[in-house]
């Protein structure tokens, strides 16, 4: 048989948004392009230039406007089209003019931009000639579902706003009112969807422009973490990275797990100190930040706030999970772990630790649940991962070819 041909180096960029629950997706996709063989640069903010260099990729870095809005409060949906058009505003005013003087001279053959990246992805991968391929760290949207028309009043002002913010940039970079609407879609003609099919709202709608590749779970190395050895069941409680001053939230936590049976840990988030919850029962554990691989092979339950990260990596685990959603899209996400008898939901404002304790205790001894855990985890492992969206990526830039062969009808080139 003929020698199997390696595909050509490919140079990527990748874009993403300025949020750890979006960055650390991609981390395992730039992971696997680099062993076989491939270029991965990485236009990041630079609070994430570590994350990003320890993969091999190189680190092009910018100062997000991005700060601590989430960690202050639990914010309004007023409050958050005000921060995303803020958001917008940046990623067209330094995240774009930061890639493209980095990559003008050096121009990517694939531009990978977060679905938050949208405008500065699109119009860079135009400009510099590339393959544009959508991330999709949460649920993505076709015709059928948006998370965004969930999320977004459309007669708000700000909305409006933040449209024009947009097309003047297109405007600005060639792309006139014709070509505006294939440009506004909320999906592009190649999208990597980091979770399984069957965890997506409304799976079944989408077609093979959405590769659901799963989670790029980095399983905890030995000696991360060890279960107490008295045979207690083990519960895991985080809010994710970006936790903020939630104080009341994890002594209810505490107070909801009896220590005679459980031991907890938990990870407050980074820049929060243990001290804030002093004193600790003894069957708490605690830690500023620690991987949730290291702890979910031996836990028993997961309590959240039901980022995608978190859930996919329980998921992964077959490991049930107790979901108080914060804000944003994460009741979506909520809701879809009990539609899929994986979860239970209690909300924020009606959180005590008799609620807590009662829900843990009904998805525990629910008979349902081990086999709906089964069913996920299968879907999760099954899904693909970093080597399948690699070898995808691989596919699409061959069949795209460099200067525009492959590309739909109507597509200009450069500006």
């Amino acid at each position: 048989m003929p020698n199997r041909t390696e595909p050509p180096a490919l140079h990527c960029a990748v874009l993403p948004f300025a949020d750890f629950g979006h960055i650390a997706p991609s981390l395992g996709i730039a992971r696997e392009l680099i062993a076989r063989g491939h270029r991965v640069t990485y236009v990041v903010d630079e609070r994430f230039a570590g994350l990003v260099e320890e993969t091999g990729a190189r680190a092009v870095t910018y100062a997000s406007a991005r700060g601590d809005f989430y960690r202050a409060a639990d914010p309004t949906p007023g409050q958050l089209a005000q921060e995303g058009y803020a958001l917008l505003v940046d990623t067209v005013d330094t995240v774009f003019p930061a890639a493209l003087s980095a990559l003008t001279q050096d121009p990517p053959d694939v531009v990978l931009y977060d679905f938050e990246n949208v405008a500065a992805g699109r119009v860079a991968a135009r400009v510099l000639d590339a393959m544009p391929v959508q991330l999709c760290p949460s649920h993505a949207a076709n015709e059928t579902f948006s998370l965004r028309a969930q999320m977004w009043d459309r007669d708000d002002p700000v909305m409006a706003k933040g449209a024009g913010v947009v097309i003047d940039f297109m405007g600005r970079h060639g792309i006139g009112l014709e070509e505006m609407g294939r440009y506004g879609t909320e999906w592009d003609e190649r999208n990597l969807v980091f979770l399984p099919r069957d965890f997506q709202i409304e799976g079944d709608t989408f077609d093979d422009r959405f590769a659901f590749v799963g989670p790029m779970v980095t399983e905890a190395r030995p000696g991360q973490w060890s279960p107490p050895a008295d045979g207690r069941r083990t519960a895991l409680v985080s809010l994710g990275t970006e936790s903020g001053d939630r104080r009341d939230f994890f002594r209810t936590c505490a107070q909801a797990f009896d220590p005679a049976d459980w031991h907890v840990v938990m990870t407050l988030g980074h820049g929060n100190d243990r001290a804030q919850l002093e004193p600790l029962p003894p069957h708490v554990e605690v830690h500023e930040w620690l991987p949730h691989p290291a702890v979910l092979p031996h836990a028993d339950i997961l309590v959240c706030h039901a980022g995608m990260g978190s859930l996919m990596e329980a998921l992964y685990y077959a490991t049930p999970v107790v979901a108080i959603p914060r804000a944003h899209e994460l009741g979506l996400s909520a809701q879809r772990l009990e539609e899929c008898g994986v979860g239970r939901t209690v909300s924020r404002a009606g959180l005590d630790a008799g609620v807590l304790a009662r829900t843990v205790s009904g998805l525990l001894t629910d008979p349902r649940t081990p086999g709906s855990l089964r069913r996920m985890r299968t879907a999760v492992r099954e899904a693909g991962g970093a080597r399948r969206a690699a070898r995808l990526l691989e596919d699409w830039a061959a069949r795209y070819g460099r200067h525009g062969a492959g590309r739909p009808a109507g597509f200009s080139g450069a500006a």
